[in-house]
């Protein structure tokens, strides 16, 4: 029995292996097409850089990405090879490929020879996008074929993961039930009681799990080498005791006091399976997550004469288990905050690019509108720049330029970047810079990128008006560098884990500063490829935060390098509608409000939700258009406010967000806005709204 058990179990692991092998090329061959498609982008992104600017610096990606571009398609091949179903699909990807490639190598050598005309005639005449659009469809086509294949194969594996447990069950039973006949012959067989009991010994001894043997009264009698490890007792002192005593387990999560399986298995005369999220507490106190299962010890046609426990130590497996949880869980919001992260500045793109082009626009409204949409692709660049830099650093691909710097020329650059937010917020800075040069050997414009980035969070997260400190000190043969704020301050969980890469220390929702949550992170990383360190501490919420960058300083001798700054390196409505605009976002709450007015409406700006609920209370406005993450309210507190009261039930309600989610959206609709407009918004859409609360209004 145990041979064809054994034989069941095997084939199960092979069946299970076979699956998961599969599962994970399909998943590698999901990600390789994910990939080549990407790298086409990159090209194809280059490519239109270089028309549009006849910068030589845009082909770097799109020389990249073709070079890159061979190699994801022979790894698709690879991938592929024994797929002849894909084979077809696969030629067609290269000639679309192939045919997308020509379209940009023409079109560059064209606009390098001069004749950028017929370089965009090109263009013009939509083969690339044709192309691309091929390549694309041929992707999706492959990429929807594997999910499905995908799918197929985690049904498979799981019906082998389950074979594999049942199996593995059976051949626990069937162990458990060896010990149990080798009791009962210690019980019934004076002479050969200890041999019985010498091989019984040698049994547990080989035996990986632990194993504790019990009497009908729950009183253990012998248990194995892993369980004295486990539980913290030895054999000789436990044996006698009660297993409630040697054996205590609780629930991982209540705490509370669990029943051990042995009293189950007394009770009932059943075999007890594996049981899950159990903590087992040692004799000194101290806690393992363990998995235990539990049988009886039958004497043929007679009374239960005892049982045997098996368990085993599962730190491993649940560590695991919370890793995984974790990472998913991280990655599903690193995710969502950059969708936001990289809608929130096209709102104002978009609308100051409506108020540019139109007739009525003031030469003024027009320079505005061409400030907010330099500023905010100068933030949507940084956003990329960060997340390139976090990769470059994670590959060990980032390459720094060293050379002999002073310190003050990079703190000086540093405050350069904040500047413009320090003032912005009212804040003091104060730095204290030693008398004396001090040296470095290092790229300075990424340390001058660190301790912006520093200056930059303490102005963000410290309430206006408050006050900043960068101090520098040598210390022995290293610089230290403190930034220090009177800001919000961290706990002691969110210092633990404030430089690890994509962590958001506030829920999402509450976040109104912008961000990746990268910024740290990418600073250790700098920091650490110069042979320094940087840490965080704080005294606790509303207590302010201190960084601490330690640098090595350069030899003596050398001269020293001045780096360059930062900065170096619809129809209109028949009569105007009275509307409320709100958003933290000042570019695109004005920009909004700019593009409104120049159709006749009134509007009313504000950046918070207190400062909108009040500008909703004074004027009681046709429209209101509220952003979700304000800061003092967010915008589902707004709307249920408004809706609480009588006159805010004639105001129409709008969300403008970036979480456009199924879920935002019916989460808005019960908060009581009317409709959940995801940014960027289509202008004419907010015009056509205007116009028809206008005529409803007339009417």
């Amino acid at each position: 029995m145990l041979l064809l058990a054994g034989a069941a179990a095997y084939r199960a692991l092979r069946v299970w292996d076979a699956a998961t092998t599969e599962l994970v090329q399909s998943k590698d061959t999901a990600i390789a097409l994910e990939q080549a498609l990407s790298v086409v982008r990159d090209a194809e992104t280059g490519q239109r850089g270089f028309l549009l600017t006849q910068r030589a610096d845009y082909l770097e990606p799109y020389e990249a990405a073709l070079t890159q571009l061979e190699r994801r398609v022979t790894r698709l091949a690879e991938l592929l090879q024994d797929d002849s179903a894909a084979q077809s699909q696969l030629a067609a990807l290269r000639a679309a490929i192939a045919n997308k490639t020509a379209d940009m190598v023409r079109t560059i050598e064209l606009e390098r020879a001069g004749s950028h005309e017929a370089a965009l005639d090109v263009v013009r005449t939509g083969e690339g996008k044709q192309s691309m659009d091929t390549v694309r469809s041929v992707i999706e086509t492959m990429e929807a074929k594997e999910q499905a294949e995908i799918a197929a194969q985690v049904t498979a594996e799981n019906r082998a993961r389950l074979a594999t447990s049942r199996s593995v069950l059976l051949l626990t039973a069937l162990a458990i039930l060896i010990l149990g006949v080798l009791v009962y012959v210690t019980r019934h067989a004076g002479a050969r009681l200890r041999e019985s009991e010498q091989r019984l010994s040698t049994t547990l001894h080989s035996i990986g799990d632990a194993v504790v043997a019990t009497d009908d009264d729950g009183f253990v009698n012998l248990m194995n080498p892993v369980a004295e490890q486990l539980t913290g007792w030895p054999a000789r002192s436990a044996q006698g005791k009660h297993l409630d005593e040697v054996f205590r387990i609780v629930n991982e999560q209540t705490r509370a006091t669990v029943e051990s399986p042995v009293a189950k298995v007394l009770r009932e005369g059943e075999i007890v399976g594996l049981a899950n999220h159990t903590l087992l507490l040692r004799r000194d106190g101290t806690e393992t997550p363990i998995e235990d299962s539990a049988a009886p010890i039958v004497d043929p046609g007679g009374p239960t004469l005892g049982v045997v426990l098996v368990f085993r130590d599962a730190t491993s497996a649940r560590a695991a288990e919370r890793a995984l949880r974790e990472a998913d869980r991280r990655k599903d919001e690193f995710l969502a905050v950059l969708a936001h992260e990289l809608r929130n500045p096209l709102a104002p793109i978009r609308q100051a690019a409506v108020i540019a082009r139109t007739a009525g626009a003031s030469e003024a409204q027009v320079r505005w509108s061409h400030d907010v949409i330099d500023r905010q692709v100068g933030h949507m660049a940084r956003l990329l720049d960060d997340l390139l830099d976090v990769s470059r650093i994670t590959r060990g691909t980032l390459e720094v330029r060293r050379s002999r710097v002073d310190l003050s020329s990079i703190v000086e650059g540093a405050i350069e970047m904040a500047r413009p937010l320090i003032d912005a917020r009212r804040h003091a800075l104060h730095v204290d810079l030693p008398a004396e040069p001090l040296t470095l050997d290092a790229d300075p414009l990424r340390i001058a990128q660190v301790l912006g980035n520093l200056l930059t969070n303490a102005a963000k997260y410290t309430e206006p008006g408050g006050n900043i400190r960068l101090v520098a000190r040598r210390d022995g043969a290293e610089v230290v560098v403190r930034v220090a704020d009177n800001g919000v301050g961290l706990t002691t969980e969110s210092l633990a884990r404030i430089f690890e890469m994509f962590v958001q220390i506030a829920p999402p929702l509450e976040r109104t500063e912008g961000g990746l949550g990268i910024g740290l992170a990418l600073a250790k990383g700098l920091v650490q490829l110069h042979g320094g360190s940087i840490e965080a501490q704080s005294a606790g919420v509303g207590q302010g935060t201190e960084l601490t960058v330690r640098l090595p300083l350069a030899r003596a001798g050398a001269r020293v390098e001045s780096p360059p700054t930062a900065r170096a390196s619809a129809a209109r409505a028949a009569s105007g509608l009275r509307i409320v605009v709100a958003d933290d976002n000042r570019d695109a709450a004005k920009s909004l409000a700019a593009l409104l007015q120049l159709y006749g409406h009134r509007v009313e700006v504000t950046h918070d939700g207190e400062d909108a609920l009040e500008a909703l209370e004074r004027h009681r406005p046709a429209l209101a258009l509220l952003d979700i993450g304000m800061p003092k309210l967010n915008g589902y507190e707004v709307a249920r406010r408004v809706r609480a009261e009588t006159w805010g039930r004639a105001t129409k309600l709008v969300a403008v967000t970036g979480w456009g989610q199924d879920n935002d959206r019916d989460r808005a609709i019960a908060a009581g806005f009317d409709d959940h407009w995801v940014k960027p918004i289509e202008p004419d859409a907010a015009l056509a709204l205007c116009a028809q609360i206008a005529r409803t209004t007339l009417h």
